[in-house]
């Protein structure tokens, strides 16, 4: 299990079913100069982590290093989502009001999204990979397709 918070650091525990937990943290992710905002786990021995620094960190777990720092958003970066037909793969969205599309292999921003007028504070992926969605402050959730590199519907309240 992970989780962060306005400490700055990504914490890790250990959870296992046949004994008990300290309660002490596993590893301390240290490198985000803000509070973490999001984490996804990629497997057993990586995650990814976003930050109020504007940054999202690919991390080795075990050697408490970061691999890559992805660092093209221009507000703070409120969450993340792993693409589940391709874990290379990644969304962040952001008060800058754009998700971005990374990619780790390349360690770099592949694909930038645009149509919100606020903060974005959720992203999700569809189960299929190809879409994600996005919640915003401007009161509306946002569904963008990479096949097509943009948005594709938009749901709100007048």
């Amino acid at each position: 299990v992970a989780c962060g918070g306005l400490d700055n650091l990504c914490s890790i525990y250990k959870v296992e079913a046949d004994t008990a937990s300290s309660g002490r943290a596993h590893k301390e992710l240290q490198a985000h100069d803000g509070y973490l905002s999001c984490c996804r786990f990629l497997g057993e021995k990586n995650i990814i982590t976003s930050s109020g620094d504007s940054t999202c960190c690919y991390w080795d777990i075990e050697r408490g290093e970061v691999l890559t720092s992805f660092t093209d958003h221009n507000g703070d970066v409120m969450s993340v989502a792993i693409n589940p037909s391709d874990s290379n793969l990644f969304v962040s969205g952001s008060c800058d009001a754009t998700c971005k599309l990374w990619d780790i292999r390349a360690q770099n921003c592949a694909m930038t999204f645009a149509g919100h007028e606020s903060d974005i504070n959720a992203v999700s992926f569809f189960p299929n990979g190809m879409c994600f969605g996005t919640g915003s402050d401007d009161s509306s959730c946002r569904m963008f397709d990479l096949r097509c590199y943009q948005e594709i519907n938009q749901f709100c309240s007048d």
